[in-house]
């Protein structure tokens, strides 16, 4: 099977950086586009000043990590396309992917949060049961 476009959700953690090198991989040998998303947890409320900083600070994160990301590609000689998206990310991948048209969703097998470290993270875990395409867990 080809595919054409591959959707690579980031979160910072190890097993994301290694999601994108081997979607990088698979661009680079078969000209597939990819695509960056990473998801701010919406918890912020705007009558708490403290949770909309740390808001803030979650959605400066989020962008930090698109642009070092595109950088990577930019070394391998690959341009990416990076998304910065508000929400539930179980349900904002998903959608995502379905929006976009998304043949391949490459993605770590955990995430950044300790629980999600000890087993198979939920987020992925849901991604698995609920995308519309199929996905690829990687484990770094």
């Amino acid at each position: 099977m080809m595919y054409n476009r591959i959707l690579v959700p980031l979160d910072g953690s190890q097993n994301a950086d290694k999601a994108l090198d081997v979607a990088l991989g698979v661009s680079k040998n078969f000209g597939c586009e990819i695509q960056l998303l990473s998801i701010v947890h919406h918890i912020h409320n705007d009558a708490d000043s403290l949770s909309s900083k740390l808001y803030e600070g979650l959605s400066t994160n989020a962008h930090k990590i698109i642009e070092a990301a595109r950088d990577r590609a930019w070394n391998k000689g690959l341009t990416i396309k990076g998304y910065v998206r508000d929400g539930n990310p179980k349900k904002e991948i998903c959608e995502f992917a379905k929006e976009n048209d998304a043949d391949l969703i490459i993605m770590g097998k955990s995430g950044a949060n300790a629980f999600d470290r000890l087993v198979l993270g939920s987020t992925t875990a849901y991604v698995i049961r609920n995308a519309d395409t199929q996905v690829l867990v990687v484990n770094a």
